[in-house]
Formats: structure tokens, sequence, C-alpha cells
């Protein structure tokens, strides 16, 4: 139940800043940086918030204007945080050759509708690893579904059969 309140106050924030034009996470900024980068020094991200608004529109329309069959993928509201797939679904690949915490030069999930902006191309790297937003969304589960993998091209895992 906790998780499901948790996942619905998160998408009514999402919509709430779409509709303010991108000012309800300035609003909130303690909490978004919390939650998006796990640190309440607001102020060191304030330059992500405007991103993340045009990053959320861009997204939400690209599943819905175009690939709606990912909306399938989307996670029941009582899902556990994840830090890695479901492992009695997904395993590394055999042919996987860096460490298992590494995507090498790989970041198809995280641009597969568009550019998430959260990631740091310059050092290939995750801005929100291991935040609540990455835990309880679908990055720190990562693939969730054979279509996702799929559809992203993983190199890194496959389904365990």
């Amino acid at each position: 139940m906790i998780r499901a309140l948790f996942r619905l106050m998160s998408y009514s924030i999402v919509v709430i800043n779409l509709i303010s034009g991108g000012t309800f996470l300035y609003m909130i900024a303690p909490y978004t940086s919390y939650f998006f980068f796990n640190d309440l020094r607001f102020w060191k991200y304030l330059k992500y918030y405007h991103k993340y608004f045009f990053y959320s529109a861009t997204y939400i329309w690209g599943l819905l204007s175009r690939e709606q069959e990912l909306i399938k993928t989307v996670l029941p509201l009582t899902s556990p945080s994840m830090n890695r797939p479901d492992p009695t679904l997904f395993r590394i690949s055999k042919q996987w050759n860096l460490p298992e915490d590494s995507c090498g030069e790989c970041n198809r999930c995280c641009t597969f509708i568009v550019d998430c902006c959260f990631l740091d191309t310059t050092e290939n790297r995750c801005l929100c690893y291991g935040s609540l937003f990455w835990k309880y969304f679908n990055c720190g589960r990562f693939p969730s579904s054979q279509a996702m993998l799929d559809y992203c091209k993983c190199p890194k895992f496959e389904i365990r059969g």
C-alpha cells in the first residue's frame, strides 16, 4: 500500500509540474533533490529541474504517440523498489565481458524514447543512480520485460531460460 501511495504521489508531482510549466519542482526543491539525487542540497541540482519538465513531457508524448506497446511494461503500483532486474527472469549475458555494475558504452535504455535528462554523456553515467527515482521506477529494474530488452537491444542481459 505504501509503495502504491508513493508512486501515485510521484505521478501526481509529474502532472502538477507539467501543468505549472515546470515550476512545481522548484517549490518542492529539497524533496526533488532527494528524490532524484539522494541529496537535500537542492541548489546543486537546480539546472536539472527544467530539463526534467521537458524530458517528462517529451517522454509521455513519445509513449502515447508512437511507442504505445511499451506502456504495457509500466510497473504495477505495488512493485518493490529494485536495484537490478528480476533475477528470476533475467541474468547477465554469457557474452558480457564487462563488470556487472557497468553498462560499458551502452546507454540505449536511457535514450530509447528520448534522451534522459539525467544521463551524463561526458562520463556515460546516470546522475540519479541509486536514488528513489531510480529504484522505484524503470531505471533500477531494467529490463522489466522481454519486449523492453528487445526494443533497447540490450547486450548486457538475457532472459533466463
